[in-house]
């Protein structure tokens, strides 16, 4: 199995005009993803991981920054800052159990005072096309159903939106590569 192509970054301009740069993540990333998170409203936590966090545990973050090449994959989104840079959103994949080669799960973040900038739709555009290289044959969510911004993006960008059984508050999006 040859590795999977390199991501180089890109400068994009969103809708407000602004400018940052799409990159994949790098381990360096720990601190900043830590800072990014903590600026995060325990609602956006909460729609993020599904459950009230009050912090990012070692190993989630661990995994987070060392995603495993052709499996795995993580964006960030990033801006100039007094220290280096701020991280402003971040996209992942994973598979959605071990040994899965054909489904994958999405997560994707955006800070508060940068949403509505099309920032969500530039990295879940990004997922599709890098899972769709990574092999991958269906690329899967699940969405608070308190989270209309997602199901909108989701419906836009051609992701079924379903019920879960026994569960009122959760949505499944699902989408064939």
């Amino acid at each position: 199995m040859k590795p999977p192509p390199r991501f180089r970054p890109r400068r994009i301009v969103l809708r407000n005009g602004r400018e940052v740069t799409l990159r994949a993540i790098a381990e360096t990333d720990a601190a900043e993803i830590v800072q990014a998170f903590e600026r995060l409203s325990p609602e956006s936590r909460y729609s993020r991981f599904m459950q009230h966090k009050k912090r990012i545990s070692d190993i989630a973050l661990e995994r987070g920054v060392r995603p495993q090449p052709g499996r795995e994959f993580a964006f960030v989104v990033t801006i100039p800052a007094a220290d280096g840079i701020d991280i402003v959103a971040a996209a992942q994949y994973v598979a959605t159990a071990p040994g899965d080669v054909e489904t994958c799960e999405f997560a994707i973040t955006v800070a508060e005072d940068w949403r509505g900038t099309g920032i969500a739709r530039r990295l879940l555009a990004s997922l599709l096309r890098r899972a769709r290289r990574d092999g991958y044959k269906t690329m899967e969510g699940w969405v608070t159903a308190a989270n209309t911004s997602m199901l909108m993006l989701a419906r836009r960008l051609h992701f079924k939106v379903e019920p879960v059984p026994g569960d009122a508050t959760v949505l499944r999006v699902q989408r064939a590569l």
